[in-house]
């Protein structure tokens, strides 16, 4: 009999957090780059063992994120810990970004990210390839903002809060919270070690789930940091705008929050305006006051539909507010990146609006529809096979009868036969 120990696993395998230590370095384009080759980005299938990729690409994610959150705090972002008044790091906690100055503000900006990010990056896709390090993360929507002015009679710049939406799952031994994908790359026992479990000693209080995020930021930290006449701008990322949807939806919520919620910008959001309640803030607020931006190959910006939808497009538009293109043909995660100037443009025109008028979205007369390409059959008026089961009895009928035909001219085999189907009357006949 055989035992076998568990000091006879292989180990898992280590990566240090240090980009310049994992052969990488940020060019002058902002890129991440390939030290050994500096034509290569990152690198993820660095062997054909899975584990060693994943652990890779976990010390990589963690090292770019340091970076970001340095760059954020040069844009005088602060970092929080969540629950408010936590002071102790090695505590469980959730980190956000805040301004500074933000209890000067007389607008604030609160954006609620994707649930599978890290706190601070919208897309890994770009950090890590064509685009850079500015590109994919916060810090080119912050940078943008703190361009804006917060009224027409306040020209300093909104006051930001970068909700956490992804990293919500407390790391005891690292001392941080992590996404879940990222908390699968952890260190474990064993390269080969089933998985981390996660328990109720990986919740953060008040901050168990992004649905109970929402509520804290909204209950506890807007009214900690902000002055209680200040109008907020929301925007939702992926499901991160389909939660805060939800959340402002609820009627005790909303009788809350209607009077300071100035515009809600929904990127990359899908959640079906017949899946809400139907309150006023379904009727008055999205078709008034929202945006959605949606996956389209068209250009960002341009108008898809209005708030009762879009019948003559493919794209989903049944979000109960007017629907524009984002920019991004597939991935969620490029919404933001694609659609920052369309979406960051339109919430300083809200917030310009003229002291003592209530903005409304204008009215917009949609032309749009998806173009018509012939890329294959109309099935529009398709039967099924049994009550064609005759028509192509006689279709084969007829191809068996050319190829006799063209068998018996002359014992030559043709080099190409071309084999054509009857239409529909020839068929009957042949049937009959």
């Amino acid at each position: 009999m055989f035992r076998r120990k568990w000091s006879g696993l292989p180990a898992d395998p280590e990566f240090p957090i240090d980009l310049k230590e994992l052969g990488y370095f940020i060019n002058k384009d902002d890129e991440v780059r390939s030290i050994e080759n500096p034509d290569h980005y990152f690198k993820f299938f660095l062997t054909r063992n899975q584990r060693w990729n994943e652990r890779q690409r976990f010390a990589f994610n963690q090292a770019i994120q340091n970076e970001i959150h340095e760059r954020l705090e040069k844009l005088d972002m602060k970092k929080y810990l969540l629950p408010v008044g936590t002071t102790d790091p090695t505590k469980p906690h959730v980190p956000i970004f805040v301004s500074r100055d933000i209890i000067t503000k007389s607008r604030i900006v609160v954006i609620f990210g994707e649930t599978s990010q890290d706190l601070g990056v919208l897309a890994h896709r770009v950090i890590g390839g064509p685009g850079g390090v500015n590109k994919g993360s916060m810090v080119s929507i912050v940078s943008e903002l703190q361009k804006q002015h917060s009224s027409p009679t306040d020209p300093s710049p909104p006051g930001i809060i970068l909700a956490n939406m992804g990293e919500l799952v407390w790391w005891p031994e690292g001392k941080r919270t992590l996404s879940r994908s990222a908390f699968e790359g952890v260190p474990a026992k064993n390269a080969v070690h089933y998985g981390n479990i996660i328990s109720a000693k990986n919740e953060v209080e008040h901050n168990e789930n992004m649905k109970v995020h929402i509520h804290y930021i909204f209950d506890k930290v807007i009214p900690h940091f902000v002055k209680e006449d200040v109008g907020v701008d929301v925007i939702g990322v992926g499901d991160g705008a389909d939660y805060v949807e939800q959340y402002l939806d609820l009627e005790p919520v909303w009788q809350t929050w209607k009077k300071r919620v100035n515009c809600l910008a929904l990127v990359g959001g899908l959640h079906a305006v017949w899946e809400l309640s139907g309150g006023d803030f379904v009727k008055q607020f999205l078709p008034n006051k929202a945006r959605a931006y949606a996956i389209s190959s068209e250009p960002a910006g341009i108008p898809l539909s209005g708030p009762e939808g879009n019948p003559k497009t493919s794209t989903f538009t049944q979000l109960g507010c007017p629907v524009f293109s984002s920019g991004a043909t597939q991935y969620t995660e490029l919404s933001l990146i694609a659609s920052a100037s369309a979406v960051l443009s339109w919430l300083q025109e809200v917030a310009m609006t003229p002291e003592g008028e209530d903005y409304v979205n204008p009215s917009f007369q949609i032309m749009y529809a998806d173009p018509e390409v012939d890329d294959g059959p109309d099935w529009s008026e398709w039967k099924d096979g049994a009550s064609e089961g005759n028509r192509h009895g006689s279709d084969e009928a007829q191809v068996e009868q050319e190829l006799e035909e063209t068998d018996g001219n002359g014992g030559e085999q043709p080099g190409l036969l071309l084999v054509t189907r009857p239409d529909e009357d020839q068929g009957e006949k042949g049937g009959a």
